[in-house]
């Protein structure tokens, strides 16, 4: 199996755990109380952001200036389908028979932090823009001494990470909300951990298979999700500065959850073909690369084959919106979505310029 192929297994894992938190959230709707949907709308976001990350170092980075083509191609894959998708939605939205719980209109398309849930495009760019003003203080500090590159590196993403969170909580609501500042702050250190993942790589990748690590994160993990997810019942969640720091260490711990249990399986698989060669993937593997190279158009296009599912409320409600039976539910409405915007996607790919409208696949010349 090629390396670095975990990656596109935790990114095909993240987006189809996307995809049944909106079939939860939109096609059955109204159990948003249910665990699995808080579980997943805390867990799957901050895994892209960390893998966008770590391919941003690779491209852009490596000791040499950035490249205006570099910032262009980012707003080719990330703006205009924004822009052209988005408003695609809004379009058809009235004919999809769904309900949505934020403002399905070009007002609310925009002025909302959510926008109309297709705010990751748009906050990834922003995140990315600000690395590409900020890399040159990265970039001041020594390779040859990684350690303390690292530390000083750490204490530069901090203090920008705080002075984003400061925007949020100073600038007026309204225009943070256009610009989904929100997001931006609660996601930039998971973005930038993926940054120092990258440089650091001959650490990073050793650290996240260790059993002790694991043992950490996972211990961390399910106590800061649990935090997060019923903050009520501790009253120091209410303090201020508290929701703000709680998500980021969370996304600290996932991290090496996520590359410490896929690693390991992604070098499993059927026999090698030849003496000496990686295993090749098993279906179910093939399965989990394809989504994970294929979930950005995934995340585009997949509200389009979301239907009503409202009759499934109250049998759920009835299970006491139950683990099991809401992500049995969750699992199969997503599979069978995915397979249709899989099949609609191949056909999209056989035109470049709908490629690039529609799923951010960049024209090889402009």
């Amino acid at each position: 199996m090629p390396r670095l192929t975990y990656f596109d297994v935790i990114k095909g894992i993240a987006i189809f755990m996307v995809v049944m938190g909106h079939v939860l959230t939109m096609c059955v709707r109204d159990i948003d109380a249910a665990v699995l949907f808080k579980m997943i709308k805390n867990i799957h976001m901050p895994l892209f952001f960390f893998i966008s990350g770590f391919f941003t170092y690779k491209v852009t980075a490596e000791g040499r200036p950035f490249a205006l083509p570099r910032l262009g191609q980012r707003a080719q894959q990330l703006l205009i389908p924004f822009i052209v998708v988005s408003a695609l939605w809004i379009w058809y939205f009235p004919h999809s028979g769904l309900q949505s719980p934020i403002e399905s209109t070009f007002h609310g398309l925009y002025s909302d932090v959510w926008k109309n849930g297709y705010w990751f495009t748009l906050v990834l760019f922003e995140i990315f823009l600000i690395y590409w003003v900020t890399a040159k203080a990265y970039g001041a500090y020594r390779a040859d001494k990684p350690h303390k590159a690292l530390s000083g590196e750490i204490v530069i993403a901090v203090v920008i990470w705080v002075a984003l969170c400061a925007i949020q909580l100073l600038v007026p609501g309204e225009a943070t909300r256009w610009a989904s500042w929100e997001f931006v702050a609660a996601y930039y250190p998971v973005f930038m951990l993926g940054i120092f993942a990258r440089k650091y790589r001959d650490w990073f990748l050793p650290w996240v298979q260790r059993g002790t690590t694991m043992t950490v994160a996972i211990i961390c993990g399910a106590v800061l999700i649990y935090l997060l997810m019923y903050p009520w019942e501790f009253p120091f969640m209410a303090w201020w500065g508290i929701p703000l720091v709680i998500p980021p260490l969370l996304h600290a711990a996932l991290v090496p959850i996520a590359f410490g249990t896929v690693i390991p399986w992604t070098q499993t698989g059927a026999s090698p073909q030849q003496e000496g060669s990686r295993p090749a993937p098993t279906w179910c593997q093939r399965y989990w690369i394809l989504l994970g190279k294929e979930s950005l158009a995934i995340y585009l296009l997949h509200y389009f084959f979301l239907f009503p599912l409202t009759s499934l409320q109250e049998p759920l409600r009835a299970l006491s919106l139950g683990f099991t039976p809401t992500f049995v539910v969750a699992s199969v409405v997503a599979f069978i979505v995915i397979a249709l915007v899989l099949g609609v996607n191949y056909i999209i790919q056989k035109s470049p310029q709908l490629a690039l409208l529609l799923t951010g696949k960049p024209l090889k010349r402009l």
